[in-house]
């Protein structure tokens, strides 16, 4: 897999989609949907409601209801907005790269 400037494992659960930028989106669902995921991001880390991949993995049957991932996160919110997943998941793993 791609490292993304830094070190760290990578599990199964990690989306590598590279390195390379992606040009910026300009499907409005999608642009909406990287907005929110954003802002969602923003909150459940100062929540402490998001983990890193390795640490979902721990917490799945404990208390894996309460805690985000950016994956979940994209999905959920690329869904909401009907936004590319991807594309939203990309600029998640950028911004927030120790959770990638």
């Amino acid at each position: 897999m791609h490292e993304h400037g830094h070190k760290h494992e990578h599990d199964v659960w990690h989306r590598c989609l590279g390195e390379a930028e992606s040009p910026r989106p300009h499907h409005p669902g999608t642009l909406q949907a990287m907005d929110e995921a954003l802002r969602q991001t923003r909150e459940l880390k100062v929540r402490g409601r998001l983990v890193k991949p390795i640490e979902a993995m721990a917490v799945a049957c404990k208390d894996g209801h309460v805690t985000e991932t950016l994956y979940s996160i994209a999905r959920r919110v690329s869904q909401e907005y009907n936004g590319d997943v991807d594309a939203v998941l990309r600029r998640l793993e950028r911004d927030w790269p120790d959770y990638a």
